[in-house]
């Protein structure tokens, strides 16, 4: 399909503001891109897809969501790369762009009646100031991997997820869900009462190879140049020490994660594909 034509803004008519109405959707539409992440997007809710981009290298493969969009009446254009840098913003479109709805995030009620349906081990992510968007979408990947089925954080303080992250996750995103608490203290202690286990990272701690993983754990991820928060620190069950040379003061929050989440899963889960 080729893009619509442009209209003159003098020759349109003036609409009056679009009302607010009970129980509309107010998620942001988002230009996603990257080849995984646009399909994954297109399996996991076709219901938020609003139109598609592509380029002719990319039409073969991408070929399935097409022909769906064709028979659900959605909007697909086929462009240049040079376009779709533009479109994007982004040299790593991969030849693929939607432009859909944000996921729908959760609610910590929401979460606390999944969780109240789990038996087996769960693994649970809370992000104490990482805003980067690739350690974001690097961490999406590694929950994605290893079965960790949510990402929390306060209100107001953990990242909305950018199409850039959604890139990088290469398609991880879509099994993650975001959960965005109020009350950072209660949703903690709430959490203990439920049997979880906080634990966080430090420069000193138990060896993460040397600790036995319980059954249900929160797992504090601190920003990179900061760390995690003292006062969260005083919350925290069990401070875990990734074992080094000692020749750098840290490791990528991403990389740190990816080990800690490997580890609980090599303990924890049955199956490496539950």
């Amino acid at each position: 399909m080729a893009p619509a034509p442009k209209t003159n803004p003098k020759h349109q008519k003036r609409r009056p503001p679009a009302q607010t109405t009970p129980g509309a959707d107010t998620r942001k539409e988002v230009k996603y891109y990257g080849f995984a992440a646009c399909m994954a997007l297109w399996r996991a809710r076709p219901e938020d897809v609003i139109r598609l981009y592509v380029t002719e290298q990319t039409m073969k493969p991408f070929s399935p969501a097409l022909k769906w969009a064709a028979a659900q009446r959605k909007a697909y254009h086929i462009v240049a790369d040079e376009d779709l840098e533009r479109l994007t913003e982004s040299i790593h479109h991969q030849g693929v762009c939607i432009l859909a709805r944000e996921p729908q995030p959760l609610g910590f009620a929401q979460l606390k009646t999944q969780l109240e349906k789990q038996r087996g081990p769960v693994l649970l992510t809370w992000l104490d100031g990482v805003e980067n968007p690739h350690n974001l979408g690097a961490m999406m990947r590694t929950c994605a991997n290893f079965g960790v089925e949510y990402l929390l954080g306060e209100t107001g303080k953990m990242p909305r997820l950018s199409a850039s992250a959604c890139r990088v996750a290469e398609g991880g995103a879509e099994s993650v869900k975001q959960v965005y608490v109020e009350n950072r203290d209660q949703a903690l202690a709430e959490l203990q009462a439920a049997g979880f286990t906080l634990m966080a990272t430090g420069i000193r701690g138990k060896s993460l190879y040397a600790q036995k993983f319980p059954k249900r754990v929160v797992l504090i991820m601190g920003a990179e140049t900061s760390g995690v928060s003292k006062d969260l620190y005083k919350l925290v069950n069990t401070t875990l020490m990734i074992p080094g040379t000692g020749k750098v003061e840290s490791l990528n929050v991403s990389v740190a994660f990816a080990l800690l989440a490997g580890e609980f899963a090599r303990q924890r889960l049955v199956s490496p594909h539950r």
